[in-house]
């Protein structure tokens, strides 16, 4: 069964204009506070590093009860997914792994929940979003991530240009500095506490734009234009291979329409090659261009001579992610060591060994191979779903949701969820790209 299927569509409501856009009025209050939580997601970091650095620890979790408010007013409005097929497997896994971290493992309980709320709490937004957002809705948000790329590759390459002391580089609780890379120059984080967040939200970002090009009009030009120069500038200064690597990820989604709309293929490939060529040769006379795609090639330099072929590197990371729980299993208990013990804030509530969050061995090290083999088999089972999905709507002429799937599969399946943004941006990732897979098929019908 598809992942269109397991989502029951909402019946028809009173309808009112609201921002030029056709909003059921009933939902009003719960995309607010979608809103509210997409907005932390992308400032918490801005927070925990710049204006409440005291408050770091607390931060972590600062979403979590926006996120809990909206599955109350969700179950008011009777629109919380209480029976679909993905939750419950979800939740009847922690159940078990909750069972286990107390009887056999003797895990503390604080370590306990905060490994089932990395693993189940925001989950349930995905398929929250589906129902309740409209297409206007989706593109709002790809308005969003286009707007706001000028601010953040701002900040990126103020980071980039600063000396890894200044302020703008200091780390989550005001203290320490981000991670260094070629140059003596820093991996840009924005407005995020770490790394991955600008990658994340640069994915999302040409996941949009390709859009915006392929269909004309859906964006102004004066935003696209926006967006792209910004998303630019900030893959050669970030300091970061991820960005550009994780970014071709969206762009390969291009591919699917080569079978099954060829037509579309060669329009959007004609005006995303003419239109990056036209940008390179402009940004060629910016001087932070240069400066920025001169230690951006010693990076890759660099990182050739110790990893070898950067395709061959690429591939070979996902191979050590999928490959890397076996080797776990051979020095852990049948059971693991419970639930949130690889994870450093787990750790630092209760007990644990902590810093082992790398995605799919972090499962196996905290429940074991086979109870932690079940959750990676979940997150397989539901990307699977979600890629059919996304599927459907290319051959409908519906493309947005592939290229969203682009930047959104790859975080839900193998990202770390320990770290809150890495977990942000799957909850709110996965859910803006099935609303765009079913959204625009309800404003069809």
């Amino acid at each position: 069964m598809s992942a269109i299927k397991s989502i029951s569509l909402p019946r028809n409501l009173p309808k009112k204009k609201v921002f030029s856009q056709t909003v059921a009025t009933d939902y009003g209050s719960i995309k607010f506070w979608i809103w509210t939580y997409f907005l932390l997601l992308l400032f918490e970091g801005a927070l925990r590093k710049w204006f409440l650095p005291g408050l770091s620890q607390g931060l972590l979790i600062i979403r979590d009860p926006i996120v809990i408010w909206i599955y109350y007013l969700c179950f008011t409005k009777g629109v919380f997914p209480l029976n679909n097929k993905y939750l419950k497997r979800c939740f009847q896994w922690v159940a078990l792994a909750i069972v286990l971290s107390f009887l056999v493992n003797r895990a503390h309980p604080l370590t306990i929940a905060y490994g089932a709320r990395t693993n189940m709490l925001h989950f349930p937004l995905i398929f929250i979003m589906a129902r309740v957002l409209t297409w206007d809705d989706v593109l709002n948000y790809g308005k969003a991530f286009l707007l706001l790329a000028f601010p953040m590759t701002w900040v990126v390459s103020q980071q980039f240009q600063a000396d890894r002391f200044d302020v703008l580089n200091v780390a989550a609780g005001g203290t320490g500095h981000q991670l260094m890379t070629s140059g003596d120059k820093v991996r840009a984080s924005g407005t995020f506490s770490f790394v991955s967040g600008i990658v994340f939200y640069y994915c999302f970002t040409v996941a949009f734009i390709i859009f915006g090009l392929l269909k004309k009009g859906i964006f102004p030009k004066w935003l696209l234009y926006v967006g792209i120069s910004a998303s630019l500038l900030a893959m050669v200064t970030a300091g970061s291979r991820a960005v550009i690597a994780e970014s071709i990820q969206v762009i390969a989604c291009i591919g699917f329409l080569a079978y099954y709309k060829p037509n579309e293929f060669g329009k959007i490939t004609t005006s995303v090659f003419v239109f990056l060529v036209l940008s390179l040769i402009l940004y060629s006379q910016v001087d932070l261009f240069k400066e920025g795609l001169t230690f951006l090639s010693m990076r890759f330099e660099e990182a050739a001579n110790v990893e070898g072929n950067p395709v061959e590197a690429y591939f070979l990371r996902y191979y050590d992610i999928i490959v890397s729980p076996y080797y776990y299993n051979m020095w852990i208990g049948f059971f693991g060591n419970g639930l949130g013990t690889a994870t450093r804030a787990g750790s630092a509530l209760g007990g644990g060994f902590g810093g082992a969050e790398i995605s799919w061995s972090r499962q196996v090290l905290e429940n074991g191979l086979l109870v932690g083999g079940l959750y990676i088999l979940w997150r397989l089972w539901f990307f699977w779903d979600l890629f059919k999905c996304c599927l459907k709507a290319v051959k409908k002429e519906d493309y947005l949701s592939m290229f969203l799937f682009g930047a959104s599969g790859p975080i839900i399946l193998f990202s770390p969820l320990g770290q809150p943004t890495n977990l942000g941006f799957a909850a709110f990732g996965g859910g803006l790209c099935l609303a765009a897979a079913v959204s625009r098929k309800r404003l069809v019908e």
